[in-house]
């Protein structure tokens, strides 16, 4: 990536698989970083990894995104980072239980919609005073397979990153300043702690399902690889007026695409929820 000048990133989940390989990335590119992680051991271990580099600013945070009391003030803490923030990510996600939907147990249900979806809503709305007059922001998050294909026994996870996918797209057009953008990223199959869970041989998990994320897991590297190259595609190149899409970094290819078709993306309802055809 080749950024023309340094800049200001903040990385929620900045532990997890996703979030520690595009934070690894923004920091040998030394921009300046905030990040937030739940654990605090493993705030202890980035620390030691990740000092900060001549003219490089690092700060870290502990933050569980379900305490709410605690957002508002972790965010007027970092007000001046905040205020300047050039890309916003948040990989923050959790996959629930694994169960057909009448035997799930309720509150397990509702603590995935809060991490998943509802813990956004307190994000935004307690970030947005401080991001609304940015002159420049991309904000990306992450909504995974399950918001678009049908996953046996994923209902928790699946239905709240339904709901994370169309609060992309309600966000888009209801942030005044269109400086603003905010995409939700498909990533493929990633060597994570979902993934892992997925293959212990779970019993609600179909043979199917197994075997596809078997064949795709070697590809894992490469599609954290198309993750951070879409990223810089969304903010720095042709595709810095798309938002409010769902993207999959690992199959869409938009990175590819001419101007005329990207012009085609961004005017219409690619890439959202919609219904599709008629009989």
């Amino acid at each position: 990536m080749a950024y023309k000048k340094k800049l200001n990133i903040i990385i929620f989940g900045a532990s997890g698989a996703v979030g520690n390989y595009i934070l690894d990335k923004f920091y040998r590119e030394k921009h300046n970083l905030l990040l937030f992680v739940k654990d605090k051991k493993k705030i202890l271990t980035i620390k030691k990894r990740y000092k900060p580099q001549l003219n490089q600013k690092i700060f870290f945070e502990n933050l569980d995104v379900i305490k709410k009391g605690s957002i508002k003030k972790k965010f007027l803490k970092n007000k001046k980072f905040i205020n300047k923030t050039n890309i916003l990510i948040n990989t923050i996600g959790e996959q629930g239980e694994i169960k057909n939907f009448f035997k799930m147990n309720i509150k397990k249900f509702l603590r995935t919609y809060e991490i998943n979806f509802f813990s956004n809503i307190f994000l935004f709305k307690n970030l947005y005073p401080l991001i609304k007059n940015n002159k420049n922001l991309l904000i990306l998050l992450f909504s995974g397979g399950g918001a678009t294909n049908l996953r046996k026994n994923f209902s928790s996870y699946s239905l709240s990153k339904v709901a994370l996918v169309k609060l992309v797209e309600i966000l888009s057009v209801e942030f005044s300043n269109k400086n603003i953008r905010i995409n939700a990223i498909s990533p493929g199959i990633i060597n994570s702690k979902m993934t892992k869970i997925i293959l212990n041989k779970n019993k609600f998990v179909s043979k199917n399902e197994i075997n596809k994320i078997k064949k795709q897991i070697s590809s894992s590297n490469k599609n954290l690889e198309k993750i951070y190259d879409l990223i810089d595609f969304l903010y720095n190149k042709k595709g810095k007026n798309i938002s409010g899409k769902m993207i999959s970094s690992r199959w869409d290819n938009v990175i590819s695409w001419s101007k005329s078709k990207i012009d085609k993306l961004v005017k219409t309802d690619l890439f959202t929820l919609r219904r599709n055809g008629n009989i």
